[in-house]
């Protein structure tokens, strides 16, 4: 088999579909047996951070290589089907100039605080049972919450 490297240097069009059947390829190579399931898992998270670390700062670096391309940097470059271009992303508003607006995030922050507050205590709950509203004496009915959660493997790699 191939690795990885001589396949993204294949002179073919890097395509999701293609990506779905490299992808298939490596899962049929757990499924025959030639590597167990752990060890092929702890290769890929190792060869993904690699990737994560080298995208990171490649974007970077694209960011200016796009530049050499003139408009068409903001409707696309494309390479081996792949479009590079440029993107405004994180935008970010400041809204705190308005009295107003500070008004209700202050309202909106003592909702959550106070339902924070209120989770907990249905967290302690074992059972259905009633409990009086403090500022109004009101008992109301609370029953525990439903716990649900989903089992998937942690992969950490040594420093």
């Amino acid at each position: 088999m191939k690795n990885l490297m001589e396949i993204a240097n294949e002179e073919q069009q890097m395509t999701k579909t293609r990506a779905a059947e490299l992808a298939n390829m490596i899962i049929q190579v757990n499924d025959d047996g030639h590597v167990d399931t752990l060890t092929i898992l702890a290769r890929m998270e190792f060869i993904s951070q690699i990737i994560e670390n080298a995208k990171n700062q490649l974007r970077e670096r694209a960011i200016d290589e796009l530049d050499l391309y003139g408009p068409e940097s903001r409707t696309g470059v494309t390479k081996f089907g792949v479009t590079f271009k440029h993107k405004e992303t994180a935008v970010k508003y400041d809204f705190s100039q308005t009295p107003m607006w500070n008004e209700l995030k202050h309202a909106e922050q003592l909702a959550t605080d106070e339902r924070k507050e209120f989770e907990s205590t249905l967290k302690s709950i074992k059972k259905s049972t009633q409990i009086a509203i403090p500022d109004t004496g009101e008992l109301i009915d609370v029953h525990p919450p439903i716990k649900s959660s989903k089992t998937t493997v942690e992969i950490s790699l040594a420093k």
